[in-house]
């Protein structure tokens, strides 16, 4: 019992150190990038009508990579800031959660023509708020990135209420990916290049695993390619202990 205690302290250490040098990463390269951010605007705004054709695909490719790392820096600040603290619980009802998961991205899903569905059988969980919703969005987020490209997508999120855990899924009628890669899509900075022209940092899908198992519960998927992906969060029904 006392090598499990010891494990789990060494293991949040780790996990605190590597917090601290992600924030200080992001931080430090955040002010050279704003100015890059900045020059390339001007250098757009300015000059790209008088460059020639070779040079306009340059300026595009920079501007790209540009947003691209933008997009990096700003899920590098929001894993560093991912920190769960026991105090900050609160009961709170699981359709408040995903709704508000879900409000950053009913424009996308409107233009998608995506169908949301959520089960009305949800029950309260005891949790940290801020995090469950960032938790939730970026699964949501998740299968908005990789619908269909044609109308009829849809994702269902639901609970099954018979486990000895809370149990969610979040399904999609997605592109979806091999078996082989199911434990890939967890693993920080990684992205499965399953569909062409997806923007990503890879820290999605890390950040819920961080913010599931902070809270005592556990997250993995069951997908196919061509044939959709399932998510599934469970989550204890009791407070968790994290001591």
């Amino acid at each position: 019992m006392m090598n499990r205690i010891f494990a789990k302290k060494d293991s949040e250490k780790k996990q605190d150190n590597l917090s601290l040098y992600l924030h200080i990463i992001a931080h430090e390269l955040k002010s050279p990038f704003v100015s890059i951010q900045g020059y390339s605007s001007l250098l757009e705004e300015k000059f790209a009508p008088t460059l020639p054709q070779e040079g306009q695909d340059y300026l595009k490719r920079i501007i790209t990579n540009v947003k691209h790392v933008d997009t990096l820096l700003g899920d590098i600040t929001k894993w560093a800031r991912v920190c769960i603290d026991e105090a900050t619980f609160a009961p709170v009802p699981a359709s408040q959660i995903i709704s508000a998961a879900s409000e950053s991205h009913v424009i996308q899903m409107r233009q998608k023509r995506i169908d949301l569905t959520i089960g009305d059988n949800l029950p309260e969980l005891h949790c940290d708020l801020n995090s469950m919703v960032l938790a939730f969005s970026n699964l949501i987020g998740n299968a908005v990135k990789y619908s269909r490209e044609k109308a009829g997508g849809s994702i269902q999120i639901g609970y099954l209420g018979d486990e000895i855990f809370h149990k969610f899924f979040i399904r999609d009628n997605g592109v979806g990916f091999p078996a082989r890669d199911h434990n890939k899509v967890f693993v920080l900075f990684n992205r499965l290049l399953n569909k062409r022209n997806v923007k990503g940092s890879g820290l999605g899908l890390s950040i819920v695993k961080q913010i599931i198992e902070s809270h005592g519960g556990e997250v993995w998927v069951e997908s196919r390619k061509y044939q959709g992906s399932t998510f599934f969060i469970t989550l204890p029904k009791n407070s968790p202990a994290l001591g």
